[in-house]
């Protein structure tokens, strides 16, 4: 949806998973936070080998400097909304709005 430029990459995501589909993301640089919350059905997230089964309304914050990954184990779509800080990272998604 959105993002910031660097040296300090946040990045907002609305992501749905189709019924069965699953992300599988690599660490990402030392210091990242995600943080998120199941909007629609289930989501299961794993993190260094934790695996965290999250229903609607269910928030979770974790270190992204680890492989983890998304999965919708259902057989509807699930969305969910992500906000990943990477310090020092890469470029955003979007440019900043600069403020007046």
């Amino acid at each position: 949806m959105a993002g910031t430029g660097p040296p300090d990459v946040v990045k907002l995501w609305d992501w749905t998973l189709g019924p069965g589909d699953h992300h599988v993301s690599e660490a990402h640089t030392p210091g990242t936070k995600e943080l998120a919350q199941v909007q629609q059905d289930t989501v299961t997230i794993e993190v260094a080998s934790q695996l965290v089964t999250l229903d609607a309304g269910d928030p979770v914050a974790f270190g992204g400097d680890v492989p983890h990954f998304y999965a919708n184990p259902g057989t509807q779509p699930a969305r969910l909304s992500l906000a990943v800080f990477e310090p020092g990272g890469g470029p955003g998604s979007r440019s900043e709005v600069a403020s007046a």
